[in-house]
């Protein structure tokens, strides 16, 4: 009788065992395949051809819509392993640049960025790097390639998770095949990367720690846009309003280069939940404006070559739990907003 109990009890632990081991596999496969809907990483060509990236269990799809009809067509998939970033179009909308990564930084730093050629519908890669490059701009010419490239991957302090660090701007010459680091800012964070229609100068949003000089400085840093010329980095200058005591996020520079479209928090001295909207600030007259009055979460600005639309991510599940993304557009000066339905769009 002890020796069947016995018997008994084993066979129910290796059964418990077998199970634990089959569902530990199961949630491990699918913490990354749970990744659904769209994801704040989109562009708009010249020809209002809308690219964006979608997950569907956890595999990464590029999508191209032509604005105003129903049919998407999806120029690139890739497994669960693997996120797609920053799709950004050439000037004149015949080439469309982004970039393929690995989630598990832990195992791996690797970025291969790829060209999807829009009239040929093929798509080829231009390099891949032992990094984690998280943003790619075309020059306005089409001679190269801007990009931000984050070199190692670690804890920042004690109280924060691993995460990409030592961040500068880069260049990839497409005629010549070499690479040129164009800053040595070896920057905790650097985002945002627009390119000036001259070509000569670039804009990244950073942390202004230009004042800090001990670690209770540190806590009142403020995230600001900075101009970078080129040939002369060492000039970095910011370019946002410096006096300004909400940091800047995510923004965008309109093609005439008067001003700047932004996101920051609207309400930071609520003390509940911060509302992100998205703000203008004119470089010419110094001044500054609300555009959008959503009460949600909103960024990841874009505007249309013609300067006369903006479009714009809501996460309309911001703070709740997982990110609910909708794509909108409205007039430049933030009126007749309206959202552009997309594939992985949910309620």
């Amino acid at each position: 009788m002890k020796k069947k109990s016995l018997m008994t009890l084993i066979g129910s632990l290796c059964s418990l065992t077998v199970a634990l081991v089959v569902l530990g596999v199961f949630f491990n496969k699918t913490e990354n395949e749970k990744q659904n809907g769209l994801s704040n990483q989109y562009d708009v060509s010249s020809q209002n051809k809308i690219a964006y990236v979608v997950y569907e269990m956890g595999k990464p799809q590029l999508v191209l819509q032509n604005e105003g009809e129903s049919e998407d067509t999806v120029v690139a998939e890739y497994d669960e392993e693997t996120m797609i970033l920053d799709p950004s179009f050439s000037s004149d909308g015949s080439i469309l640049a982004y970039i393929t990564t690995n989630k598990d930084k832990e195992t791996e730093l690797i970025s291969t960025v790829h060209f999807y050629h829009l009239e040929k519908k093929t798509i080829s890669d231009v390099f891949t790097d032992a990094s984690t490059v998280t943003e790619v701009e075309f020059n306005p010419d089409q001679s190269s390639l801007l990009y931000l490239r984050a070199g190692t991957f670690e804890n920042y302090s004690p109280i924060v998770g691993e995460r990409p660090h030592n961040f500068d701007v880069y260049e990839f010459n497409l005629d010549q095949k070499t690479h040129i680091q164009k800053t040595k800012l070896e920057q905790y964070s650097i985002y945002s990367l627009n390119v000036a229609q001259s070509g000569d100068r670039v804009f990244i949003g950073r942390d202004d720690d230009s004042d800090v000089e001990t670690a209770e400085d540190s806590f009142d840093v403020k995230q600001r846009i900075f101009e970078i010329p080129l040939e002369n980095p060492d000039e970095m200058s910011v370019l946002s309003d410096p006096k300004r005591d909400v940091s800047i996020f995510s923004f965008t520079i309109t093609p005439d280069g008067n001003e700047v479209i932004f996101q920051s928090i609207s309400n930071p001295n609520d003390g509940g939940i911060y509302e992100y909207e998205l703000f203008t600030y004119n470089l010419d007259t110094k001044e500054e404006e609300q555009l959008t009055h959503f009460g949600e979460h909103v960024g990841d600005p874009v505007v249309s070559t013609d300067g006369s639309t903006i479009y714009f991510m809501m996460d309309k599940n911001f703070a709740k739990g997982d990110p609910n993304y909708h794509l909108y557009k409205m007039n430049v000066d933030g009126g007749q907003s309206e959202e552009i339905v997309l594939h992985g769009n949910s309620e």
